[in-house]
């Protein structure tokens, strides 16, 4: 099971060593765009065992983004999707939905 994360903050896909069990990530490359406003943007895919829950998963993502979230410009997209809400819930909640999509 795969899960695509692009984020305005870096540090979320550098902290590959303190993922949770059954988690591996592929940076695809760790990619740097910068658009008009300078704005940097990291991509990484998110490989994980289907036993693994999507609350780790979320717990572990708001985790590394809880400092940054109320900063401006500030954005996170899991498989091509905005996350609107940037809480613990609602990226628990995208990730649950895309391991069901995946699972179909």
């Amino acid at each position: 099971m795969e899960i695509k994360i692009e984020t305005t903050f870096i540090p979320l896909i550098l902290a590959y060593d303190d993922l949770p069990k059954g988690v591996a990530l592929i940076r695809q490359p760790v990619m740097e765009r910068r658009d008009a406003d300078y704005l940097a943007v990291a991509t990484g895919v998110l490989n994980f065992a289907s036993g693994v829950s999507a609350g780790i998963i979320g717990a572990w993502i708001y985790d590394k983004i809880k400092k940054a979230k109320d900063k401006p410009k500030f954005w996170i997209k899991i498989n091509e999707k905005i996350v609107r809400q940037i809480d613990e819930n609602s990226i628990t909640e995208m990730v649950q939905r895309e391991i069901e999509i995946s699972r179909k």
